[in-house]
């Protein structure tokens, strides 16, 4: 059986993906596995090569981040999981639910929204919110108010649309955390990437995460090639539309780049509880599950239809239980392998993956720049990736 190395050499030699960086870390210190392979841009030179400092978009990588944030300022006092946010973000709060369309005149069918906005909802996609791209109602309303997915320069001007259901009876994945990061900075008057700085960032020395990578040339000098399978099976440079094109807002659930030695930073400092960003009881409640039980319905089904949950990075089995924690998805059944109760896991579209499993006491995140999300080829390697993660920490456990 090849090793973890040699796969993910194999994988970059025969030109299934261009780089990858992997790195593993353990509660103990004893485990700390970092590793690159390939190259981060199309070329033959030393500078060219994949290292643990290449700077990488995090697309939804970028969420964990800002739900942090947020629960700092619930354990500040300066807001609360289940408090209603429409005063704060009115421009969703008036978004009604769309419930289909008049097949005679094609007009939409709303009705006014009557479940509060709460929070916590907003960070565990049961807002009621969805992306238009994965939603055919809202891609028809969409089409009729010439509204693109993915389009405007600002949080509201991208994601102030119908809701999708109401709040906190359903689930589907949504730009809810990308709201939740306006809520902050409309309660500190601050932006994100300002916010983040002082109080993520910095104390735990982090200088390569930002929104804007190229404003930063030491930061846009490291930047990887964003590439996209090709029909044949190989990769190219990409050459479409990108998630931060245009954008003028720090997007907090999908707009963040940095390398992945600082985001295994904020991985690590949850997966040992060092009250470094949250105190240890929110680090705990970071981790518990938050949804309804009508939301957890929700989630379930999805997960078990085939065709809705291919387009998740990671490898989701139907046999196992799932809820949301304040951060990501939670595992809620034991894994044999990997996975303990209470793993939280997420990912980043162009194939970033991460997991924390504090039963285990292991942490870990392997980030590619390659499109579309899920794309199969990568979906096997992140497979192999979390398996050799627990399979190497068991061979170190004294």
């Amino acid at each position: 059986m090849a090793s973890l190395d040699e796969v993910f050499e194999n994988a970059t030699a025969n030109g299934s993906i261009l780089g990858a960086v992997i790195l593993g870390r353990d509660t103990s210190g004893k485990f700390n596995y970092s590793k690159t392979f390939g190259r981060r841009t199309f070329g033959d030179g030393e500078e060219s090569l994949m290292r643990t400092d290449t700077v990488l978009s995090f697309a939804s990588a970028t969420k964990l981040i800002t739900c942090i944030a947020v629960m700092q300022l619930v354990e500040a006092g300066k807001l609360n999981l289940d408090d209603d946010m429409s005063p704060i973000i009115p421009e969703l709060a008036e978004q009604e639910v769309l419930l289909g369309f008049d097949e005679t005149t094609g007009e939409p069918q709303l009705r006014k929204r009557t479940n509060p906005l709460k929070l916590r909802y907003l960070l565990t996609h049961s807002a009621g919110l969805a992306y238009g791209a994965m939603n055919p109602l809202l891609q028809r309303w969409g089409a009729l108010n010439n509204r693109a997915p993915q389009s405007g320069p600002t949080v509201v001007e991208r994601f102030a649309y119908p809701l999708a259901y109401e709040p906190g009876t359903g689930w589907g994945y949504s730009p809810g955390v990308d709201w939740a990061g306006k809520i902050v900075e409309r309660v500190t008057g601050e932006t994100l990437e300002s916010y983040f700085r002082q109080h993520i960032f910095d104390p735990l020395d982090i200088t390569s995460i930002t929104f804007w990578p190229r404003k930063h040339p030491s930061i846009q000098g490291k930047l990887a090639t964003m590439t996209a399978r090709t029909a044949s099976g190989g990769i190219e440079p990409y050459k479409g539309p990108y998630i931060t094109d245009g954008a003028e807002d720090c997007f907090g659930g999908q707009g963040a780049s940095g390398n992945l030695e600082d985001y295994m930073k904020i991985l690590t400092s949850l997966l040992v509880n060092d009250g470094k960003l949250l105190r240890k009881e929110t680090a705990d409640q970071f981790f518990q599950p938050q949804l309804t039980a009508e939301s957890k319905v929700a989630q379930k089904a999805l997960i078990q239809d085939p065709e809705k949950v291919k387009i998740f990075v990671g490898d989701f089995p139907s046999d196992m239980e799932y809820d949301w924690g304040l951060g990501g998805i939670l595992v809620q059944s034991d894994g044999r392998t990997r996975r303990s109760k209470g793993t939280m896991i997420w990912s980043g579209m162009p194939n970033l993956f991460w997991f924390i499993d504090r039963a285990r006491g292991l942490c870990a995140v392997i980030g590619m720049q390659l499109l579309p999300p899920a794309d199969p080829k990568a979906q096997e390697l992140v497979r192999l990736f979390e398996e050799g993660m627990y399979e190497l920490l068991g061979s170190q456990v004294v």
